[in-house]
């Protein structure tokens, strides 16, 4: 007993007062990606889609968001003019053993260079709405310009 339970008392839950939560495990769902075209052009405006699969595999359905970032000083963006360096995608309710495909567009422009350049993937789990998080996945994952 700590000294702050000594002064409030101790909390003690009864079994039949105890919250119903669903049961949660550690990872809710699988991520994998895959990018389309394979490489971005270097020197040049394009653009490369990163597809974000996700997989649920537990037994309850899942409110999911996904997030994407890739580094600051870096001449890539989620927009033609390279400046948004961060995209928050809603997937929404991914039912048990469903999975959903999220395709993001990652944009290079005249003075990208040549090389690898590193993005950070996670996906989010919530519980009631898009401000609790329960529970992550991230991922980080290269995409080449030559």
């Amino acid at each position: 007993m700590g000294f702050f339970d000594s002064l409030v008392g101790e909390e003690k839950v009864e079994p039949s007062r105890q919250s119903t939560n669903k049961s949660v495990s550690q990872i809710p769902f699988r991520v994998s990606t895959l990018f389309i075209p394979l490489r971005m052009t270097a020197k040049k405006a394009n653009s490369v889609n990163v597809v974000v699969k996700l997989k649920n595999i537990t037994n309850d359905p899942q409110l999911v968001s996904v997030d994407v970032l890739v580094q600051k000083d870096k001449m890539l963006g989620f927009d033609p003019a390279c400046i948004s360096k961060s995209l928050e995608k809603r997937v929404g309710e991914v039912g048990p053993g469903e999975t959903k495909e999220i395709s993001i567009p990652v944009w290079a422009n005249n003075q990208t260079a040549a090389g690898d350049y590193p993005l950070d993937i996670t996906a989010f789990a919530h519980y009631q709405d898009y401000n609790k998080v329960y529970a992550s996945v991230n991922k980080k994952i290269s995409l080449r310009a030559v």
